[in-house]
Parts: C-alpha cells; structure tokens; sequence
C-alpha cells in the first residue's frame, strides 16, 4: 500500500476511493422539559434548552409536548417553530446539508414521531433522517449490547432490558415516581419545615408566610440540585446533616434544614401505595426477562436522567435490591436471590447520555448506509414506518417500495453509485 501510494496512479486511485468529506450529522434529542442538540462525533451537546416555542405576536410560551395540540395541524406549526429556532438560531446551519438523527423514546407517540418527519422532510428538506431509541443508544456511550436501562425522566420512569441489541419489551415496567415526584416532595417539606431570612429586616418566617412561591417555583431544579442528596439505606440514626442557606433573590434567603435535604428522594424508594417504587420496577423486569439473560441484565445498569446525578442515587439503588431480594417474604427471593447487581458509568453526565450515544451512532456508517429513511421514501408513504405495526398491508408496501440512491451532504459520483434499502432498527 505504501508503494502504491508513493507512486502517482497509487495516490490518485487511493484518492478516488475516500468519499468526500462528511458534514456529519445533527444528533437532536427532544425531551419533555430540555432539548439537546448538537453535532455528531462531539462529546457533548452543543446546546440545551428548553422544550418551548414563544408563539407570537403576543409571546405566548408553549410546550411542544403540551397535550392539547393533538391536532395534527397545530402541532406541525409549532414544530416548525421549534426547529427553525434549532438550525438556525443554536446551530446555524443549513438542514439540506446534514442527515440527522433524532433521539427518540420508545413510546414516542405515533402522531408526534410522524409531524416531526413531515416538518424535516417537507418544511427543512432534510435529505435523510433517522430516528433511534434512546434506551438503544445508552448501550452505545458504555459499548455493550446487553444492559438493563433505567431511564430516570420527567414524568414518568422506565426499565427496558435489552439483550444482544434487542429491546426485551415484553419485560419494559414504567412507574410515575421520576423527577417530578421528587420536586413536589421537596416543595411539600419547604413549605413545612424550610424559613426564608429577610436580608432587610433579618427576621426569619416560613415559607408559606412569605410570597416566594414562584420564585421556588422556578428555582426548584436548582435547589434539589445544589443542595439535596439520597441517604443510604441504615436502620441506625444519623446525625442530621448541617443547614443550608438558598439565596433566592436580592431580598430573600431560603435556609433549609438537613431533615429536607436528606429526605428529598425517598419518594423514588418508599412504597407509598399510588405506584411502584423504582427497586420493584427493576426487580419485576428482570422477573419477566428470559432467565438466561438476567445475570447479565443485573451485573450491567445503566441509570440515565437528570435526578439520578444526585449524590449517594446509585448506592441508595443497590442497597434497596439487595435488600429486596434477600429478604425471604418477597417473592423475588427464589428467584433472583443468586444476582449481583453493578452499574455503569458511562462517559457523559447522567442527563446527556442518550444524546451521546446518538452522537456515536450518527458518526457511524451504519446511521448512513442501513438506518436511514430518505425524502422520497416518507413523501412516498406519507409516514413513518413504524416498528411495532404487524399490518400485513404496511409490510407489503415497505417492501414495495424501490431501492432509492442515497444522496451524500454533498453529492459524490462515488457515493450516487451505492444503493441502499431502508431497513427498520431492531428496538
């Protein structure tokens, strides 16, 4: 190779074999709250913001994910909106020159996944785009094809095991104890037990004396973040953690006692009877999960959200499930009594790491080449195909449908000689 590349022919044809260089991917991940958005091959997104639209001419603010746009229609302009902002104001690029991947849940619903695709095929004219998994592309960031992924989101929680790169959904649990559960605790024993200090008068009242609702209102994430942590599980007394002093504003300081900051995600481990705590969600997936993969499944968890960034999260977890599969009263002591439970780290913080592994996957040839749905594909079908969809008919017509040229960012007669059909991501 070295000698072919010394001599001129050798250097030209070896020339001729690189394609063009790629303007990579634009890897977006659209979360209840925040969007990530960013490049392909970064390690981090480029920018995070908020999953909301200012609606002019009067500056309504909206949430794209707002239950009352089911219509269609609605939602497609506001989508617009949104990512117009993303291209153009925080990334300033231009769509028609980068494929791009979206970073998807698994029980995205069908009408938002499909606008989504009618706002970048036919409002941006993106050339090709691909929508994955965010519990796949966790698996990428730790570069292992089997993993219990538990996925610590706004709303809701949810565990999907996946084994060899296939999504166990037969196995998936979901519980409503996630971050909001953990703000609304937090709020409660604030206004029980947390004074705010007047930095004018120095007397110190409680919260629900002072009008300060809506700054904690505001400022909740930052005060859980800043200030609140998750006691090990101890049947022992502890000595109570120190105080701490919020400032809120210019005026006011929220000073918080150590009871409140150390109880503040008990909610996420207590049984309290509206839902299950997230330990028996983990346990009952890895209950319907084969039993041959649950040994691997336990002794690799992922844990991804931006709640369980909170210091003494990860330990608090294994304390719980080995507690719960050791103790001979619950029924997962037959069971899964023999398990180790390990967990790992993946290169990114904790709210980020879908985003990551969508940023491995679109650097990828595989996101190019096998994933892709083009333009004239979805003009073609007018949706989405859906994975989940066992209509005979649907299948007939993915199959019906030719094999189209996949044209580059930038086009390439080495590249427009390759012909590539649109297989569906195994989840």
């Amino acid at each position: 190779l070295l000698k072919k590349m010394s001599r001129p022919e050798g250097r030209g044809s070896l020339r001729m074999a690189i394609p063009p260089q790629d303007k990579g991917s634009i890897v977006i991940d659209i979360g209840k709250v925040y969007t990530k958005c960013g490049m392909s091959g970064e390690p981090a997104p480029r920018h995070i913001i908020k999953s909301q639209v200012t609606v002019k001419p009067y500056g309504q603010v909206e949430d794209i994910w707002n239950p009352k746009y089911v219509n269609r229609e609605e939602l497609y302009l506001l989508l617009c909106r949104f990512m117009q902002d993303i291209y153009l104001k925080h990334l300033m690029v231009n769509a028609k020159d980068h494929r791009v991947v979206v970073v998807e849940s698994l029980l995205c619903p069908t009408h938002f996944r499909n606008t989504l695709a009618r706002v970048l095929f036919n409002h941006l004219n993106v050339p090709y785009a691909t929508f994955v998994p965010s519990h796949l592309l966790c698996l990428f960031t730790i570069g292992r094809q089997s993993a219990l992924v538990v996925d610590v989101g706004c709303s809701e929680t949810t565990i999907l095991p996946v084994y060899e790169g296939i999504p166990v959904v037969t196995a998936w649990q979901s519980t409503s104890y996630a971050a909001e559960a953990v703000q609304n605790s937090v709020k409660t024993l604030l206004l029980e037990r947390a004074v705010v200090k007047s930095s004018e008068t120095g007397q110190d009242k409680p919260v629900g004396a002072m009008k300060v609702d809506e700054v904690i209102e505001a400022s909740i994430e930052d005060i859980i973040a800043r200030t609140c942590f998750v006691r090990p599980q101890s049947v022992v007394p502890r000595k109570m953690p120190p105080d701490v002093h919020y400032p809120l504003n210019s005026k006011f300081t929220l000073v918080m006692d150590g009871h409140t900051r150390d109880h503040a995600a008990d909610v996420l481990f207590e049984d309290s009877g509206d839902d299950q705590p997230l330990p028996i969600c983990i346990l009952e997936a890895l209950l319907k999960s084969p039993v041959d993969t649950r040994r691997e499944l336990s002794e690799n968890i992922i844990v991804v959200g931006g709640i369980t960034a909170l210091p003494g999260f990860k330990y608090r977890l294994k304390q719980e499930l080995e507690t719960l599969v050791k103790d001979k009263c619950q029924k997962y002591c037959s069971s899964l009594e023999a398990l180790a439970f390990r967990f790992h780290e993946p290169p990114a913080h904790a709210n980020t790491v879908a985003w990551l592994g969508g940023s491995i996957f679109g650097s990828s040839e595989v996101a190019v080449l096998e994933r892709a749905v083009t333009r004239d594909t979805f003009r073609e079908l007018a949706q989405l195909p859906d994975w989940t969809s066992c209509d005979p008919e649907q299948r007939e017509q993915l199959r019906a449908v030719p094999t189209r040229k996949l044209l580059p960012a930038a086009p390439s007669s080495s590249l427009m000689k390759q012909t590539v059909v649109w297989k569906p991501l195994a989840r």
